[in-house]
């Protein structure tokens, strides 16, 4: 063979080399690119799937408008199907649609309450278990149905997984995820929490927020954390970013100071004396003055540390009251069981078949710290000279 034909023969295979793909490549265009996942209980037993698919664009940048069965919702589709099981509404749903539904981009899963009443775990084990949904997915429950809810489109972002992304940055300085919550839903007390969220009406806007904590024992939503004792859940979970917490001052009377949350931090600390354990709970605060009613400067130590005692009583008020709250549903979502494992594993071995009993007869003693470390641009009030 002279050496023209076999620099032929090499060019010919480079350019076979080169000229091939993978065989199960798809392209962009054959994809349902889903963001946001909704899962519903039917009256009739059947699960529904809810699917937001973001909608095609075609070159220039308009959207494509076709014909079709699924609910618009601004630049996305809200397509549904049913089955007897999660994995069989995807199939189901997969027959509607002329492209391949494509998870690696979803952000959001959405669980209506009839459903994290009573199948949340074993509808779960799908979406772990699927190699292409990525365990940081984030779960919401919302009030009514995954469908109603997914519906409406978002007036300020672009997808309701863009908005409830959002919205859990803003509230959570460490959003829950699939991950965690199948840690905790397979821990000690096989308990965990998970960000509830409403809608509103804002003119002719449905406009979505988070309303609270849905609460989770044994794999099945045992009731919700709201108000006040949503605060309260938020200092002992160490979430608190961003927060506002506002206080009545008794002199002068009618008087309110707000206050930011700059940093917190939270330690439980088990007392095992006795039959019964007790438990300390330790929260320490940093924080600024935002707003002041008051008469009084902000620059003048006495009064700060009055503000100091004032937010620690309202603090100590909602923990309280939430640790109460918890109690009464027999959820220990706070890890006390853990706390105890981890500081006395044999003194745990002995009351674990009993915890469900002891928990709400634990007592829980909260010791607040707070520091005001900001005070603003003025130390005097408005109009004080």
């Amino acid at each position: 063979m002279n050496v023209c034909k076999r620099v032929l023969l090499v060019m010919a295979a480079t350019v076979l080399l080169f000229s091939t793909g993978c065989w199960d490549r798809k392209e962009v265009n054959d994809l349902a690119i889903v963001t946001t996942a909704g899962l519903d209980l039917k009256e009739n037993g059947e699960i529904e799937l809810s699917l937001e698919i973001v909608i095609p664009k075609e070159g220039g940048g308009k959207t494509q408008q076709g014909k079709s069965n699924s609910k618009s919702s601004g630049s996305t589709l809200i397509w549904s199907a049913s089955g007897a099981t999660a994995a069989d509404a995807v199939s189901a749903l997969q027959r509607k649609l002329s492209r391949s539904v494509y998870w690696g981009q979803l952000e959001m899963l959405v669980v209506g309450e009839a459903l994290s009443r009573s199948q949340l775990r074993e509808q779960l084990d799908y979406f772990v278990r699927d190699s292409n949904i990525r365990l940081r997915v984030h779960p919401f429950v919302c009030k009514g149905t995954a469908c109603d809810f997914l519906a409406p489109a978002s007036p300020l972002e672009r997808t309701k997984a863009d908005f409830l992304g959002g919205e859990s940055k803003r509230f959570f300085r460490k959003p829950i995820t699939l991950n965690r919550l199948v840690q905790n839903l397979g821990n000690i007390s096989k308990e965990a929490v998970i960000p509830y969220v409403d809608t509103t009406q804002d003119g002719k806007e449905s406009v979505p927020y988070v309303k609270g904590y849905a609460v989770f024992s044994h794999e099945r939503m045992a009731g919700l954390i709201q108000g006040e004792s949503f605060l309260g859940m938020k200092w002992i979970l160490k979430q608190m970013r961003g927060d506002v917490e506002t206080v009545k001052l008794e002199r002068p009377s009618a008087s309110l100071l707000s206050l930011g949350v700059l940093s917190s931090s939270t330690r439980l600390v088990p007392n095992l004396a006795g039959e019964i354990p007790h438990m300390d709970i330790l929260i320490e605060a940093e924080m600024s003055v935002i707003q002041n009613t008051s008469h009084f400067r902000t620059s003048d130590p006495k009064f700060i540390r009055y503000v100091e005692d004032a937010v620690v009583d309202k603090i100590h008020h909602e923990v309280e009251t939430t640790i109460k709250q918890t109690q009464g549903m027999g959820t220990d979502i706070f890890g006390f069981g853990e706390a105890i494992n981890r500081r006395n594993p044999r003194e745990w071995q002995h009351i674990q078949d009993r915890w469900k009993k002891i928990y709400p007869s634990i007592q829980a003693n909260v010791k607040i710290k707070v520091m005001i470390h900001q005070i603003g641009m003025n130390n005097a009030p408005v109009g004080e000279s």
